[in-house]
């Protein structure tokens, strides 16, 4: 693994998040429209996903390959 693949990774995490999170936003808004328990119930993980995609932390490898210890 190189530098250029760490950013590479960490970019294209993010950027699956980002489209999932306005899909996710949108399940929600109609599930709590129709069946509000139960659609939330399905959107929910939907939404979470979204969001540790975006939040991601890097792998140990990349840390150290690009010297980020911390």
């Amino acid at each position: 693994m190189n530098k250029q693949m760490c950013e590479n990774e960490k970019w294209s995490s993010r950027t699956v998040g980002l489209i999932i999170l306005p899909f996710a936003l949108v399940l929600s808004v109609i599930g709590f429209l129709m069946l509000p328990f139960i659609g939330l119930f399905f959107s929910l993980p939907f939404v979470l996903l979204a969001c540790v995609l975006i939040a991601a932390p890097e792998s140990r490898v990349c840390r150290l390959i690009l010297g980020r210890n911390t």
